[in-house]
């Protein structure tokens, strides 16, 4: 047979298969081997390949008779190995695929019949028919959902997809429009995972990988104890003036019960010794006028109202900064415990100090900032 007849069968044959809907194995088996690979002189090497494509042409003609739809795919398509300059074989392939279901791969081998056959009258009708089942088939690539398959999304993490709360399968996949997608899985102590521009076509499945890092343990970070040295500065200055104020307290108290007994209020024997009357130690409650009583010790009573007087400042400041100290330590503690966990990826915070400068013309402070 010429090549003119053999297009002609091959065109009777396709049309034969869409009009009918016959399956490809009616159209492949009504090929003779000698219309599918005839054709013009060729070189041994390919003489060889052709012979062997059309060995594989007819095991997979065989199989597909034999209702084996998978063998004969997989013998077509290593005839296709063989020899990819053979319309027949792309438009049995394209076939073969369009039957599974898997239009992708039927897409294209149609594309690459319409390729291969030459776009003469003889080939019109296969073209057209091509054409046709390839524009329908693009059109239910079209109609499919993509598909986001997540990988490692752990159970638990909340999945939002352009910002609204999806699930996924049990295979951990989504159906979603063709288009570009944002994702974003949040989990309880997890920094979130996001993708911002996930392009999915028609029947596109995309992996996803969600990878949820654990932050870091605050515990494992330096403290920031800015803080607690202030207070504690603080709290050391507190100490040491309630230790000053209290000493002067207890050395203004002993100067004060030197004069006075603190139990009765009267002067004490040191105090009577220390201001005399007339050369003895004075006497309490002497009359020195009719109608009056007066003191002979009133120079020591006096005395210890003066001491009683300087002790009382003391008296008061002390427990008064003494309280104030015992509040600051409380505040150092709870400082230190509460303390800041400092951020690894910033900075040290710049120190300041005053620099004594000195010049022909004088001198001064400068500020001078650390970082």
């Amino acid at each position: 047979m010429g090549p003119r007849a053999r297009v002609i069968a091959n065109s009777l044959v396709w049309v034969a298969l869409l009009q009918t809907g016959v399956g490809v194995g009616g159209a492949v088996a009504g090929l003779a081997p000698g219309q599918a690979f005839a054709g013009e002189a060729l070189s041994s090497a390919d003489e060889k390949a052709r012979e062997e494509a059309l060995e594989l042409f007819k095991q997979g003609r065989n199989a597909y008779k034999a209702g084996d739809f998978d063998a004969a795919r997989e013998l077509f398509q290593r005839a296709w190995a063989r020899w990819d300059r053979e319309p027949l074989i792309a438009k049995a392939l394209a076939m073969a695929y369009d039957r599974a279901g898997q239009l992708e791969k039927a897409q294209v081998y149609f594309e690459h019949f319409l390729r291969l056959a030459p776009a003469t009258k003889d080939y019109l009708a296969d073209r057209e028919q091509a054409v046709q089942r390839l524009a329908a088939i693009k059109e239910q690539l079209m109609a499919r959902p993509g598909v986001l398959k997540f990988r490692n999304l752990p159970s638990g993490a909340r999945l939002l997809v352009d910002g609204k709360p999806a699930g996924v399968d049990a295979a951990g996949e989504l159906k979603v429009q063709p288009g570009s997608h944002a994702v974003r899985v949040t989990m309880e102590m997890r920094i979130p995972f996001e993708q911002p521009a996930i392009v999915v076509g028609p029947g596109e499945v995309r992996e996803v990988e969600v990878v949820l890092v654990a932050p870091v343990d605050p515990g494992t970070l330096p403290r920031d104890h800015t803080w607690t040295w202030t207070a504690a500065g603080a709290t050391t200055v507190g100490l040491v003036a309630t230790g000053a104020l209290g000493f002067l307290w207890w050395q203004s108290y002993e100067d004060y019960t030197d004069l006075v007994d603190p139990v009765t209020g009267q002067p004490t024997k040191k105090a009577m010794a220390a201001y005399p009357y007339k050369g003895q130690p004075c006497q309490v409650g002497v009359e020195t006028s009719p109608g009056s009583k007066a003191f002979e010790c009133d120079a020591a009573t006096a005395a210890g109202k003066a001491a009683l007087e300087d002790m009382s400042p003391y008296r008061i400041a002390t427990p008064v900064v003494g309280g104030a100290t015992v509040v600051l330590g409380i505040l150092t503690y709870m400082a230190y415990v509460a303390a800041p966990a400092k951020d690894p990826n910033r900075g040290a915070a710049p120190k300041t100090s005053l620099v004594p400068q000195l010049g022909p013309g004088g001198g001064g402070l400068a500020l001078r900032l650390e970082f």
